[in-house]
């Protein structure tokens, strides 16, 4: 096939590619404003760092919105193509499918080495950083951050509401209290109250109404003081209006290259197998120790001693509470370490199933971009849906079941692409022998010819 008309496939999908990326970013963004747009407001954060809350959010946007738009980009790109009756000249022409399908599958592979490049060296550190920033804006006025039912610190008050009402700033049920060395341990209950904040945004005020003060003495718990009042003001200053940014130092898993967590993968399990060393050690001593109080037994029995019934007792009862505990560690050690490993190693193959996801929604939006003229371009985009949310319920489905140990993670992140890729060449296969994939009223069914 000339270059000429494998530049012209491949410029089919750019114009629909490049769209998906903007409506699919477009919703994942808005989603987010969604999630975080309280957070936003009632912590005042300024626009510049909204911004880069988004920002730094593209990085995994990008790593799923790639593969999605390859999959919305092929079925358009061949869609056209068949409508067009462009597929048809070709075959007419000795180019079949396979050869139409080279170049974009080319540039998928092309894709996909660009998207785990991407996964391993530019997705940790902004998944790092945002993590950072998003730390640093819930520490921003930790009065704005007050839950319902729990028990909030606030410079060394404790603050419990039962309800807060986030447009009103009122609050109801309200449990204060403050107990520093030297002075009076207080506690106050209001039935309601009002939250504000100073113009400077420095000094929390709240006014309660309808409570009372519990005081006791520190020096002297016998004082107990009980003062009810209609109406109370507590200002606490200093809960720092201003955003403070800080270097986040430790990184979780998705903020780790594939290479970072591998090391992490081997320290654990070399951490495993010197749990395991040492455990088959107190074996071997257990077992020593056992041994050679039989043979005491049997040269004090020999003797004419004996060794008294109670002692005999305590002694083998405190070895083999010792060994027990010793097998209870490991247990626990080798638990908690195989569940690290297997979220490490999650992740490891996630930053590689996805891009390969491109390759695989090359093969199968080919043959459904083909048929969908024939059967309608709803057929085609609803065939696009579904493969999404197959796909992403494996994906989703199968990192919980693989943090939990119930399967391999290599098998919960690539069952998926297996599953989808293998469908993809069936498909293809069909397809390039001019047989339809799917079977529908009318949809790929040969006419009778009457008689």
């Amino acid at each position: 096939m000339s270059p000429i008309l494998s530049f012209y496939i491949l410029r089919r999908h750019v114009a629909p590619f490049f769209f998906a990326i903007l409506v699919i970013t477009f919703l994942f963004v808005m989603d987010l404003l969604i999630d975080y747009i309280d957070l936003f407001l009632g912590k005042g954060v300024p626009l510049p760092v909204v911004l880069e809350v988004f920002f730094l959010s593209l990085g995994w946007m990008i790593a799923l919105t790639v593969p999605m738009s390859t999959l919305v980009a092929t079925v358009t790109a061949f869609g056209q193509l068949s409508g067009d009756n462009e597929i048809t000249a070709m075959k007419a022409a000795g180019i079949g499918l396979y050869q139409i399908l080279a170049p974009p599958l080319l540039v998928s592979i092309l894709l996909s080495y660009g998207l785990v490049e991407f996964n391993n060296r530019v997705l940790p550190d902004s998944n790092h950083r945002l993590a950072g920033l998003l730390v640093d804006i819930h520490r921003k006025r930790p009065a704005l951050a007050i839950k319902e039912g729990m028990f909030n610190d606030v410079q060394g008050y404790t603050l419990r509401v039962e309800k807060l009402n986030p447009r009103t700033s009122e609050i109801s049920g309200v449990t204060i209290q403050r107990a520093e060395k030297g002075e009076e341990a207080e506690t106050i209950v209001a039935e309601r109250g009002h939250l504000r904040f100073s113009s400077d945004g420095n000094t929390l005020t709240l006014d309660l109404r309808d409570g009372e003060i519990h005081a006791v003495e520190g020096e002297n718990p016998s004082n107990y003081h009980r003062i009810a009042f209609h109406t109370h003001t507590i200002r606490i200053t200093d809960i720092g209006s201003a955003l403070i940014r800080s270097e986040k130092k430790t990184r979780g898993d998705r903020e780790l290259s594939a290479g970072d967590m591998l090391e992490r993968v081997r320290a654990y399990r070399k951490e495993i197998d010197d749990a395991r060393g040492e455990t088959r050690e107190a074996a071997r001593e257990h077992l020593a120790v056992r041994f050679s109080g039989l043979l005491a037994d049997d040269t004090l029995a020999a003797a004419g001693a004996s060794i008294p019934p109670f002692l005999a007792r305590k002694n083998v009862g405190r070895e083999i509470s010792g060994f027990g505990n010793r097998l209870v560690s490991l247990a626990s050690t080798t638990e908690d370490r195989n569940k690290q490993i297997d979220r490490y190693m999650v992740e490891v193959h996630k930053k590689y199933a996805l891009p390969a996801a491109c390759i695989v929604f090359i093969l199968v939006g080919a043959p459904l971009g083909v048929k969908a003229q024939r059967g309608g371009l709803g057929v085609g985009v609803g065939f696009s849906i579904a493969f999404f949310v197959v796909y992403y319920l494996f994906l989703i489905g199968g990192e919980k079941l693989a943090d939990r140990g119930y399967l391999p993670p290599a098998v919960a992140m690539w069952a998926a692409n297996a599953l989808i890729g293998g469908l993809g060449l069936l498909l293809v296969r069909r397809t390039a022998r001019e047989a339809s994939p799917f079977r529908f009223p009318g949809f790929g069914r040969p006419e009778r010819k009457r008689r």
